[in-house]
């Protein structure tokens, strides 16, 4: 524009300044209108180059501008809040010297420096943002993480405290980050036992002084400690008995600082070692070792007793002579020897509470355990083994019920399980009575292996009626008990069948009826009548044991042949022993009274063991060998009843025991014959009004019978 104006102002110089020409006032004029006519278009031309004109916009109308503006604005945005770490809040420390550990902030300039406070006061100013170590602090700064850690030279007080990071940008912006509470704990744990046993002590982890240099000696056994302690820490103690496993104890130190364990039951005459480790919330460690205890064994003793010294006699002296034989020299009468005086020796009986006996009977049992589920039982996890110790502990008051019932609630539960399928309450009766947790009624018929004769136990028996009116229908089940036996059936009159199942047999036998045995001695499904409600189901039922394979030895099967060798009167002795324990360490009245109940079965099986058989005898065959497993029957003829059915032993022999009656006996085994003097006997008469009987069978093998008819023939 500039340009414009001076090629203007040169056009009216010479204008103006030519040779001699004459100026007038109007040319004037006439010049400078025209140099603001060409400056007014000369910048408006420079706007539409380099501006916008009206109406037009950036999209419109885009030229390249090169606009230079310069501008001062202030910083007033704060940087972000700095974000904690650790150590966390609520944390519990043990070392004087932690490392603070916070997140780096941002900001829109840059961050200047960061504030530490401590328990609300500032603890360290101006912490640069790079790493840095002086007097005060060590700073380290991992630009990976953007994290800053500061561990500070000087200790800080053990107790709580508080910790938070201020950070201000250039401008003197600041923001805070939340507060934080911690605790710092480096002392170690106190612990102090106050009393062993009836012994006060003072015993303390932080004197080692305190440890006695020779066992505590005690009287009692099991003995009790209490203390006091560090609240909250837990106690680990590790019992070293002589000779035998290491025990740990471990416990916690309640909320006031209160404390108590006992021991089991100890060996006497021995030196035990116990070693303490404590260890409070803050991983603090004290130790507390080399604490000896000495169980002094009580006796009795008997002081010993003299032994009289007897009366030597005197040896008679030889009349005097007066006139000495020549050459005879009288000797000196030696004296009489006094014997030694002898004393008996000191009797010592050592006294020992009934806990005391009792483990040495669980020690004694522990020797007859096989090492491999002794190593088992002592490697399983300690906290199973806790687990374990606290449930018996709470049931122990009531163990010998718990005890008692437990084997006969498995046979029942297993049984049921077994027999289920017909289940009823007139089932679970007779499994009961079967058992023997109810007492039975009067025996009615056996169960017995069609091969060896031996009782099926545990057999499910079901009577079905075949009268038109209940054909098919079940009006009785029964459950044979370990020897084979059934009872409790009371039919009334009818046509019935009976049915055997068990796992492990099959009926009916395939074998078939010898002639000389009835239906009711040889039992093989037909059907029999009932004629009066008073009639008895009497029947020998045999069975055919199924052939041994691989699929019945499945657990199902397992655990119901597991089930038929269990009798609760066969686990008198041993529930007995472990009843006397349990009451011996725990004396409750419940156990008391089992136990009570226990020992008036014993004195009932004494009273018995005493009394002689109302029947007995020996079952032979022809060669004077016992006969296992032969059936006695015996009757009550004047009541029409069957009041005995037993087997005999492997010795051959039976007996039982009777009211003074009139009865009449049969014996029966598949196979033979009773005989006597070359007879068969079907029964025999017994009369036991005023005294025993004996009554003795030789029973002779079918064949040999067989063979003696086809020789006579």
């Amino acid at each position: 524009m500039k340009r414009v104006i001076k090629m203007t102002l040169r056009k009216h110089r010479n204008l103006i300044f030519s040779n001699k020409t004459k100026v007038s006032y109007s040319k004037i004029i006439i010049i400078l209108l025209n140099l603001f006519i060409v400056s007014f278009v000369t910048n408006i031309a420079f706007a539409q180059v380099g501006g916008i004109s009206p109406g037009e916009d950036l999209l419109t109308n885009p030229k390249i501008r090169n606009p230079i503006v310069t501008a001062t604005v202030p910083d007033n945005i704060p940087p972000s809040a700095p974000i904690l770490i650790s150590p966390e809040d609520e944390s519990l420390l043990n070392d004087g010297t932690p490392t603070f550990v916070w997140q780096q902030s941002t900001d829109n300039v840059g961050v200047a420096y960061y504030q530490m406070y401590l328990d609300g006061s500032i603890l360290f100013d101006n912490i640069p943002t790079v790493n840095t170590s002086n007097t005060f602090y060590d700073l380290v700064y991992d630009s990976g993480s953007g994290r800053y850690s500061l561990t500070p030279t000087a200790v800080i007080s053990n107790g709580p405290h508080t910790w938070r990071i201020v950070v201000f940008d250039a401008a003197l912006n600041n923001n805070t980050s939340v507060t934080w509470d911690f605790i710092i704990d480096t002392l170690a744990p106190s612990f102090t036992i106050t009393s062993i046993g009836p012994i006060s002590t003072n015993i303390s982890a932080q004197d080692i002084s305190s440890v006695p240099a020779n066992p505590i000696e005690l009287e009692n056994n099991s003995p009790e400690f209490i203390g006091t302690g560090e609240a909250y820490s837990a106690v680990q103690v590790t019992v070293v008995i002589p000779d035998e496993s290491n025990q740990i104890i471990n416990f916690t130190i309640d909320e006031n600082g209160n404390w108590n364990f006992q021991l089991g039951i100890l060996p006497r005459d021995k030196v035990i070692t116990l070693n303490f480790l404590i260890t409070d919330l803050a991983n603090n460690i004290s130790i507390l070792n080399e604490l000896r205890i000495l169980i002094i064994q009580e006796y009795i003793i008997i002081p010993p007793t003299p032994t009289p010294i007897p009366t030597p006699t005197p040896t008679p002296t030889p009349p005097a002579t007066t006139t000495p034989l020549p050459g005879y020299t009288p000797l000196p009468t030696p004296p009489i020897p006094t014997p030694p005086a002898t004393t008996t020796p000191i009797i010592k009986i050592p006294i020992l509470p009934p806990e005391e006996i009792a483990i040495k009977i669980i020690k004694e049992v522990e020797k007859v355990i096989p090492k491999p589920i002794v190593q088992t039982i002592t490697q399983t996890p300690e906290t199973f083994q806790a687990f374990f110790v606290k449930i018996s502990q709470e049931i122990s008051p009531i163990g010998v019920l718990i005890t008692t019932a437990a084997i006969p609630a498995f046979s029942f539960l297993t049984l049921l399980f077994q027999l289920g399928q017909q289940f009823s309450w007139h089932l679970v009766l007779n499994i009961l009575r079967a058992l023997g947790i109810i007492p039975p009624k009067e025996p009615q018929g056996l169960v017995y292996d069609s091969d060896s004769n031996k009782p099926v136990s545990f057999a499910l028996i079901t009577i079905k009626s075949t009268s038109e009116t209940l054909k098919g229908q079940i009006v009785a089940t029964l459950v044979t008990d370990i020897d084979g036996i059934y009872q409790g059936a009371q039919l009334p009159k009818g046509e019935y069948v009976i049915n055997i199942s068990h796992q492990d047999y099959i009926f009916p036998t395939k074998k078939e009826r010898p002639n000389y045995l009835t239906i009711e001695e040889f039992y093989r499904g037909e059907t029999f009548q009932v004629r009066s409600d008073s009639d008895q189901q009497l029947f020998l039922i045999p069975v055919d044991k199924i052939t041994e394979t691989k699929t019945s030895y499945s657990p199902k099967t397992n655990i119901r042949r597991l089930v038929q060798k269990i009798k609760f009167v066969n686990f008198f002795w041993p529930l007995f022993i472990i009843s006397i324990i349990i009451t011996i360490f725990y004396p409750t009245i419940i156990n008391l009274i089992i136990l009570g109940l226990y020992i008036v079965v014993l004195f009932k099986k004494f009273i018995q063991a005493l009394r002689k058989p109302t029947i007995s005898g020996y079952v032979l065959n022809t060669n004077e060998s016992p006969v296992e497993n032969a059936i006695i029957r015996i009757n009550n003829p004047r009541k029409g009843e069957l009041v005995a059915l037993l087997l005999t032993n492997s010795k051959g022999y039976y007996s039982t025991f009777l009211k003074p009656d009139k009865y009449q006996i049969q014996i029966t085994k598949n196979g033979f014959i009773w005989m006597r003097k070359g007879s068969q006997l079907s029964y025999e008469e017994i009369n036991v009004l005023g005294t025993t009987a004996s009554v003795n069978a030789i029973m002779k093998d079918i064949n040999e019978v067989y063979k003696e008819m086809f020789q006579t023939e």
